[in-house]
Formats: structure tokens, C-alpha cells, sequence
């Protein structure tokens, strides 16, 4: 849907400004035989065959970036949920791999969110025997 509603939106904005541009043009470009009559044509065509279409595609481009910013957010809130619960079931103590599971993110994701979450709230580091870091985060 996304990928339909991205085409839609160049398609809507590459004709309408190409119109708007053409109507602008003749609309200067004829110089001394441009009469009232010709003048109303060109401003019907700029609004219907330009303006008209400019607008859609700005309306769905914007759609598309006002969705993709609510996404964000709401994966952020629930990455930011499913760490709070872990802290409260591993009583503080979370692996990469741990977090990485249970949020489906990959591993590199996974390990910068607990960087960043580590050094809000001034978590400390253990390294098992196995090379697996520990985070450990005071409740």
C-alpha cells in the first residue's frame, strides 16, 4: 500500500507541477496577442490540471511521512515497554541476546537501545565467562 501511495504521490506531483509550469509559461511567453479569453484557459487549466493534482500529491506525500512517524513512535514506546517489563522479570540484569529475543530487533539494534538505555540510567557491566555482557540496571 505504502509503495502504491508513494508512485501515486510523484505521479500527482510531477504532472501537476509540470502543468503548473506550462500554464505559467504560456501564460507570460505570449506577450502582446494574449487576450482575456486565453487568459481564462490558461487559469482553468493551472487549477484543474495543475493545482488540483500538486495538492493530492503534496497530501499524500505528507500522509505517508505523518504514518511513518507515528510508526516510529509507537515501535520506540513498545521497545521501550518490552525493556521495562524484562528489567522487572530479570530483576535488573539483561543480556543483548535476551533483550534482542524478546523485542524481535536484530542484535546490533538490540545492544545500541541498552548502550543508550545503560548510560540514562547508570548501568553497570559484567562480562560472563561465556563473553556475554551482562547489563545491570539498578530497580
Amino acid at each position: 500500500m505504502r509503495t502504491i501511495q508513494k508512485t501515486l504521490a510523484r505521479a500527482c506531483l510531477l504532472f501537476g507541477l509540470s502543468i503548473s509550469l506550462l500554464a505559467a509559461v504560456y501564460a507570460v511567453g505570449s506577450g502582446e496577442d494574449f487576450e482575456l479569453e486565453d487568459a481564462a484557459e490558461a487559469g482553468v487549466a493551472l487549477v484543474i490540471f495543475g493545482l488540483a493534482p500538486t495538492a493530492l500529491g503534496g497530501w499524500l506525500a505528507w500522509n505517508l511521512r505523518h504514518g511513518s512517524l507515528q510508526t516510529s513512535q509507537s515501535l520506540s514506546l513498545q521497545q521501550e515497554q518490552m525493556f521495562l517489563q524484562l528489567l522487572q522479570n530479570q530483576a535488573g540484569d539483561l543480556t543483548i541476546i535476551q533483550f534482542a529475543a524478546a523485542a524481535q530487533v536484530p542484535i546490533e539494534q538490540a545492544k545500541a537501545f541498552l548502550d543508550q538505555k545503560a548510560q540514562l540510567l547508570n548501568a553497570s557491566f559484567d562480562v560472563k565467562d561465556s563473553g556475554a555482557i551482562v547489563y545491570r540496571f539498578p530497580l
